[in-house]
């Protein structure tokens, strides 16, 4: 027998104690506050670590990923036990509610608030209503627990950098958070009474396994009854000589509370080569003699037996992945119990779980008279009770992989539909990335808008932020009109309208640096956006000077400048080029298309604000939408000093990255947005323009989310370039179905569907089909 192995039953041997009471079947002795367990003779720890895209990456990604992996398995020292688990434990209902569902407010637009719940709950029911987690166990047998801690603190970096490395984020548990895995799977349907509170409980004399323990245990040959629940433990008892990567993910796709584990003990290289050197010195020495009888018998063309063979060629194998091929030799037990209401389910899922192992030409049984024993070797406390024991390289080993897809369920989150692998809710807090800004991608049809309208239907049911909206197509004002009402603001741009905005307004803090060398350069893009010949150095030169002196008399008077008040300044310039800038500005002043050059007659203080541009015309709209983001950037700076959030959509992106000078001004505009506590959210089907500017590519590739629905061929390969997205990940954008697609959410990229039902309010005033809905019905 190895070494390690017989070193590993003498620390694990311990004396038998019938258990008197339902905790005492518990086998975990002591634990402290930050999250050690002392279980039987061995300290543990666990940790966490987050799914990655395994099941939707290219066949060469998959190879980088198989290999991190192994490295994760060959960073494991000899001397301790891990254990991988999967755990499947179903979605809380309290929790869901508390954490998803919008609170009623007692106000009209409750019923609203009670159908975007129904959706949403009716996506959670439709989903497998399963939540995974993965957790890694380390024990390992110290002498106290400082040394215990000390060497925790140790492997605990190491793994988090090879977890990294993967892709994945690796956080240990303290003790409540792993009590509350114990406590959810002990004690399934009461997920939300779980409290547990050290100090308290040390006060009162409680033990801390009456927090998580069942009710009653009753122990039957093949299954276990757990406070009512069903519960039965399985082994993986014959490998077949392959096995897909695919097989950890297939035997936990099964909708049940379930949890499999891999308990992992590495050998030491030297005592791996000498026992595999030893095996290879016996097989040939078996086929020596067997040579010899055969000579004997003058049978001198005996061909040597297959077995003796194949024995030598997987001996010569083993040692040459040992010592040429960086492998490692593991000990390896597969284990998954199995939790149902009722005897019968449980029947009808171990047939399911047995028959799926046969087609992989494997063997899954059930332990006899050891289900006690399994049940504490499953679940993540550090300890063994079962010695099925197999030996594999770390290739062999990293086959069962535990990674499937990414999962977005984010604490607080906004529903952004279902995962289109696992089928889970997909919610989504912007406030947790790096950055909040915020691209919504695709053709026209492919379901922009109403993405953008869903999101707009949220913040305004269940937040206080404000919201500013540049509509190029009036397709949001119906939204707006019949959620907010009462708190919102529609302003309509066109020439010769009563609606102006005054392009030269400017609040206190305006601007990232100078606010006046700021607003020159917003006044450059604006006449750049007017005079498509552009501007050239001496006419910046001579915006430049006008728009100090304009700002300084400003200063001294008290009265707010205009883009009258400009022109002014420019007619009274001596150079000819300034008259040309004031000729260029006459329109926009004292000509028809003089909404931005006077003193604003519109209120900007009401919690939602829209300014529908659709009316303003081809020659007119470009510069509208430029002075729009300059008048919102004024309204950010005004909240962000009040301590406000404020939302901004911008449609039609693309069309201020078509002048350089726009482009400057914006890519200015929404770095202020993000310092400035606003999420801004962008909104263009013409992409390829869009990734056409090095700005606009930049400001793209930097932004932390990214809603990506069906693209064009000639944008798929651009954003496939850009986002480092592979192939089969892009998959999910290639003719797509509306509301269908890819979000890329930080380092995350998530395929997701999003089918909002027809018969709703909601879904009337979002959708924009023709003939459909409020939009299309008026449209008509």
């Amino acid at each position: 027998m190895l070494k390690t192995l017989t070193t590993l039953f003498k620390q694990d041997k311990e004396r038998y104690t019938v258990p008197r009471r339902v905790q005492d079947t518990i086998p975990i002795r002591r634990i402290w506050n930050d999250g050690i367990f002392l279980a039987g003779n061995r300290y543990c720890r666990t940790w966490r670590f987050s799914d990655i895209n395994y099941q939707v990456a290219s066949e060469e990604d998959k190879k980088v990923m198989f290999l991190d992996y192994s490295e994760v398995l060959n960073s494991l020292e000899a001397g301790l036990i891990a254990k991988i688990t999967v755990n499947n434990r179903s979605l809380n209902q309290a929790s869901f509610e508390q954490d998803v569902l919008m609170p009623l407010r007692n106000d009209r637009r409750d019923g609203y608030r009670m159908e975007y719940n129904g959706v949403i709950s009716a996506a959670a029911a439709g989903g497998n209503g399963i939540v995974q987690e993965k957790y890694i166990t380390i024990s390992v047998c110290k002498k106290s627990i400082e040394e215990a801690r000390s060497y925790f603190g140790r492997v605990g970096a190491d793994l988090k950098a090879h977890y990294t490395a993967l892709g994945s984020k690796c956080v240990e548990l303290d003790a409540t958070e792993k009590l509350r895995v114990l406590h959810d799977f002990y004690r399934q349907g009461e997920e939300a009474d779980f409290h547990f509170d050290a100090q308290d409980m040390m006060r009162k004399g409680h033990d801390f396994r009456d927090y998580i323990c069942p009710d009653f245990i009753e122990k039957h040959s093949d299954y276990l009854i757990l406070g009512g629940k069903f519960c039965r433990v399985l082994y993986l008892k014959d490998y077949a000589n392959y096995i897909k990567d695919s097989f950890i993910s297939e035997l936990t796709d099964l909708n049940r509370n379930m949890m499999l584990s891999l308990d992992i003990v590495p050998i030491p290289m030297d005592e791996a080569v000498r026992e595999i050197e030893n095996r290879l010195l016996g097989v040939e020495t078996n086929i020596t003699q067997w040579q010899r009888r055969q000579n004997a018998n003058n049978n001198f063309s005996a061909v040597i037996p297959y077995d003796m063979e194949l024995q030598r060629r997987e001996s010569k194998e083993f040692l040459d992945d040992l010592t040429a091929r960086d492998q490692r030799m593991m000990l390896g037990i597969l284990t998954m119990v199995l939790t149902a209401d009722t005897k019968e389910q449980l029947d009808m899922d171990t047939d399911q779980i047995l028959s799926l192992a046969r087609q992989k030409m494997c063997q899954m049984a059930v332990l006899k008279y050891q289900q006690m024993d399994g049940l504490n070797t499953v679940l993540p406390i550090g300890t063994r009770k079962i010695n099925t024991f197999r030996t594999l390289t770390t290739e062999s080993q990293a086959v069962f992989m535990p990674f499937k897809v990414q999962e977005i369920q984010d604490k607080g989150g906004i529903y952004f539909g279902e995962n289109a692998i696992s089928h889970n809710l997909i919610l989504c807090n912007r406030e947790r990335l790096l950055n909040q800004s915020t691209f919504i991608l695709g053709v026209p049809g492919s379901g922009k808008s109403f993405a953008a309208k869903e999101l707009i239907a949220f913040l305004i049911l269940n937040t206080e932020d404000d919201i500013l909206i540049c509509d190029p197509e009036c397709e949001m004002v119906p939204l707006v009109e019949a959620l907010a009402g009462d708190i919102a603001a529609i302003i309509h741009m066109k020439a010769g309208g009563r609606d102006r905005l005054n392009a030269m307004y400017m609040v206190e803090g305006y601007g990232e640096n100078n606010p006046i060398v700021e607003k020159s350069q917003f006044i450059m893009s604006l006449v750049e956006q007017i005079d498509k010949s552009g501007i050239g150095p001496q006419h910046k030169s001579i915006i430049d000077r006008c728009v100090a002196a304009v700002y300084q008399e400003a200063a001294e008077t008290g009265i707010v400048p205009t883009l009258c008040t400009l022109r002014e300044k420019l007619l009274a310039q001596p150079e000819e080029k300034a008259k040309e800038i004031a000729l260029s500005l006459e329109l926009y002043t004292t000509g028809s298309l003089d909404i931005f050059g006077h003193t604003s007659t519109v209120s900007l203080d009401k919690r939602i604000t829209v300014f529908d541009i659709r009316d303003l015309g081809a020659q007119l709209k470009p510069a509208g939408l430029l002075v729009i983001t300059d008048t919102i950037l004024n309204r950010v700076t005004l909240n962000w000093k009040k301590g406000k959030r404020t939302h901004v959509f911008i449609d039609e992106f693309h069309v201020v990255f078509e002048n350089e000078h726009s482009g400057i001004f914006f890519n200015s505009a929404w770095r202020q947005f993000r310092k400035r506590n606003a999420y801004p959210t962008a909104i263009t089907q013409n992409v390829e323009y869009l990734l056409d500017s090095v700005q606009a590519s930049t400001m793209l590739s930097n932004s932390e989310f990214i809603i990506m629905l069906n693209q064009a061929a000639s944008d798929r390969k651009k954003l496939a370039k850009l986002l480092n997205i592979s192939s089969e990940q892009m998959s999910y954008v290639t003719n797509a179905d509306a509301g269908c697609g890819l979000i890329k959410y930080g380092s995350a990229l998530v395929p997701f569907e999003n089918h909002f039902p027809h018969g709703t309010k909601l879904y009337q005033l979002m959708t924009t089909k023709p003939g459909e809905g409020v939009f299309g019905s008026s449209a008509s």
